[in-house]
């Protein structure tokens, strides 16, 4: 067969398709990735038991290394002509694994390399060593200054400026607290937005960020929070609002439900949902 420009056609009658990287087969025939296993092809060497005189002894074609694959790795290409056995090299074996496969499967994502998933598993080791090495938990000497709780500031003016982060990062995370009410019908600055804290013994303690209208009344907003919050309808103790100021977090007080939320709350104020009597445990 005499070479196009560029490529081989294959020698597979019902084929006959310019194949630009073509295998040669052990009958000495020229054959396109598909059709380049014996079976594929009628291969001629399949009817010999044995090399005939004349022959050279025929060379096993290594398959992929994929299970259910049956084209020929990329080294069994490779010294047909002398007709001898290869190994894997750097060129035709995956770089992770180490195993050979045919054009098709030999890049690693696309044989669930064993030497990849090895390589991500140990650079997770190692990355986890790292963080518990520099992120364990900080020795009983550590100086009392990096141990201490950290206060709000006395300034009024940074006081302020936290408040103000405080509620444009509550402004983003926050959910209505009446389902009726759409963010799109409800200005920005018609919203109250409150950090509902549910502390009731006997139930797991709950947080949400919620907006109301600021023109609910406390008595329907502690009727919406203690929805949101789980408690459920067939809770018989009575409940309550209380205030935790933002300024002053020790201050807590009860809110009066006849009077508007606005009126009792500011914006980014903590409100527990609580049992009355409310009695505060230090």
């Amino acid at each position: 067969m005499e070479p196009d420009a560029v490529g081989l056609h294959c020698d597979l009658t019902s084929c006959h398709e310019v194949d630009f990287l073509p295998i040669k087969c052990h009958c000495n025939k020229v054959f396109c990735r598909y059709h380049i296993s014996p079976d594929k092809h009628t291969c001629a060497s399949l009817d010999h038991d044995g090399p005939s005189e004349g022959r050279a002894p025929v060379v096993k074609r290594q398959r992929c290394a994929l299970g259910n694959c049956e084209k020929p790795s990329l080294e069994s290409a490779i010294s047909q002509e002398a007709n001898v056995e290869t190994k894997p090299t750097s060129s035709t074996a995956c770089p992770k694994c180490l195993l050979s496969f045919c054009i098709d499967h030999r890049h690693p994502d696309l044989h669930s390399c064993t030497g990849l998933q090895k390589q991500e598993s140990d650079e997770k080791k190692h990355a986890q060593s790292i963080l518990a090495r520099h992120f364990s938990n900080p020795p009983s000497h550590t100086p009392l200054a990096i141990r201490r709780t950290v206060t709000l500031p006395t300034d009024p003016k940074k006081l302020a400026q936290i408040q103000k982060v405080t509620l444009m990062k509550m402004r983003h995370s926050a959910i209505a607290g009446d389902p009726r009410d759409k963010p799109s019908t409800v200005p920005v600055n018609e919203r109250l937005h409150i950090k509902a804290r549910l502390e009731v013994t006997g139930m797991p303690m709950q947080e949400r960020v919620l907006w109301f209208r600021k023109s609910v009344v406390t008595g329907r907003a502690l009727d919406l929070i203690s929805a949101n919050l789980g408690v459920p309808s067939s809770y018989q103790t009575p409940l309550c609002l209380i205030e935790k100021s933002v300024s002053d977090p020790s201050s807590c007080s009860p809110l009066q439900n006849d009077l508007l939320l606005s009126e009792q709350v500011e914006d980014t104020c903590t409100v527990m949902l609580s049992a009355l009597p409310y009695s505060r445990s230090d």
